[in-house]
């Protein structure tokens, strides 16, 4: 391969910029070109919402490789604290984006009035007005139990293992995530979503073990790289894609299936 090793690969802007960005680029032309059928909605009242969500989180996907990686290097801060700061806060969006979808689906449960479908583009631009208080302040919290639970615990770790790397907080960060996407899947969500939307129940569950999936893939390549293997860099990059690229698709043509 052009690189000589599999880190040389993942840490290039060809795996971190590009790759991650072709499929959101794509979407977004998809989204701009096709409107969605409410009657093929798993929640005909939360179309508004999804069509809104889809668009905002497929132009943050773009975003967020760009700024963590070629704009910080043009500004000459890529090695500064600003850019340990940037990391943390896509990550923590990336978690609250998840928390916000099935906490606001969950929240249309048993919901019978249908609205209308708006252009993506324009439904954009009133997301505020489509998000439900309750749900958004749920999603708020949730997504601050991951990153306490990891730092508290790789904190711990420390003061009795000082030379523990950098990479065992992404692992018990990722671990952790695991462990709740599991919860509320198992447990959450059959509390949560009543037995009249078995559609619902069944996507929600079908989106928290699409993300059990790419923190499991993220930890098992974590322990590949701790033990000094290089392919664990290679194995890294699938995640990479099913968080970047393929999670707002998924759950965006999820939500619209027919069945």
């Amino acid at each position: 391969m052009p690189f000589a090793t599999w880190h040389d690969l993942y840490a290039s802007d060809l795996q971190g910029v590009v790759a991650v960005a072709i499929v959101p680029a794509l979407f977004l032309v998809y989204l701009a070109r096709h409107e969605p059928s409410e009657q093929a909605a798993v929640v005909p009242t939360a179309v508004r919402f999804m069509q809104a969500y889809a668009v905002v989180f497929a132009v943050l996907t773009l975003v967020d490789p760009v700024a963590g990686g070629p704009l910080l290097r043009l500004l000459g801060v890529a090695d500064a604290p600003l850019a340990a700061v940037e990391a943390i806060a896509f990550v923590v969006l990336g978690d609250f984006r998840v928390y916000l979808l099935i906490f606001t689906l969950a929240s249309h449960a048993g919901s019978r009035h249908e609205a209308r479908a708006a252009d993506p583009l324009h439904a954009a631009s009133d997301v505020l007005q489509l998000l439900r208080p309750r749900a958004l302040a749920a999603a708020g919290l949730a997504t601050l139990v991951v990153p306490a639970v990891a730092f508290g615990i790789d904190r711990g770790l420390r003061a009795r293992m000082p030379g523990l790397p950098d990479q065992t907080l992404w692992l018990i960060y990722e671990l952790a995530f695991v462990a709740v996407a599991l919860v509320l899947r198992g447990w959450w969500v059959p509390a949560r979503v009543p037995a009249l939307a078995p559609r619902l129940h069944h996507y929600l569950r079908a989106v928290l073990a699409y993300v059990a999936s790419y923190y499991a893939l993220w930890a098992a390549a974590d322990v590949a790289i701790l033990a000094g293997i290089d392919a664990g860099w290679a194995l890294r990059m699938v995640p990479n894609q099913l968080y970047y690229a393929f999670w707002v698709p998924f759950a965006y043509w999820r939500f619209f299936a027919s069945s």
